[in-house]
């Protein structure tokens, strides 16, 4: 589902269209249904586990090995695979730049 933003403020903010996580604006618990804005579109994303305020949540679905984008650059690989709504975070994502 998906609308404009108009006075609903969001809950996580992605960048691009393409990105593959949003960035949290506030905790979240598992089980919420939070409203994300990416690249101008509100949508809703059902969160799987507790996200920190300023850390990322998977817009999709991704495989271990999948170069994940973040404001429309890779910013790291997932060592394991991640679902939609998941943590994204040193736990399964790293740096390609540290390598």
């Amino acid at each position: 589902m998906s609308s404009s933003p108009q006075n609903v403020r969001p809950d996580a903010l992605a960048l691009h269209p393409d990105d593959d996580v949003a960035v949290l604006l506030r905790d979240v618990a598992a089980g919420e249904c939070i409203q994300v804005l990416v690249g101008g579109i509100l949508s809703q994303l059902d969160i799987r586990t507790a996200v920190p305020s300023g850390h990322k949540a998977a817009l999709r679905d991704m495989l271990a090995g999948h170069h994940v984008r973040k404001y429309s650059e890779v910013i790291g690989e997932l060592v394991a695979p991640v679902e939609r709504g998941a943590h994204v975070h040193v736990h399964n994502l790293v740096s390609l730049r540290a390598r």
